[in-house]
């Protein structure tokens, strides 16, 4: 089982294998959805209106989570251009570090 440590929270936490990123900040009580996200977001579906749920993988090594989602890819490309990814839409392979986008 993967974990998944959250810099800016000092917080790690185990999850089963499949789970994503932002199953592990639920289970940690990290909340990823900031301003109009927090009113307005997708419940981890990948549907948001932007980055509401984005992180930065530290160490942006791509084989330790799944490769990018049709919904990353076609919605939300900028956030891959500048190597975020959606949390509810990747999944940790291996142990690693997150950092949460203020």
């Amino acid at each position: 089982m993967p974990k998944v440590s959250f810099e800016m929270e000092s917080v790690t936490v185990e999850i089963p294998e499949g789970k994503t990123i932002w199953d592990a900040a639920k289970l940690a009580g990290i909340a990823l959805h900031r301003g109009f996200g927090e009113a307005h977001h997708c419940d981890g579906n990948g549907w948001c209106t932007g980055s509401a749920c984005a992180v930065d993988l530290r160490g942006r090594d791509p084989a330790a989570v799944t490769p990018p989602t049709w919904k990353e890819r076609w919605l939300h490309g900028r956030l891959l251009r500048h190597h975020k990814r959606l949390a509810c839409q990747c999944a940790p392979r291996r142990d690693l570090t997150v950092v949460t986008i203020p």
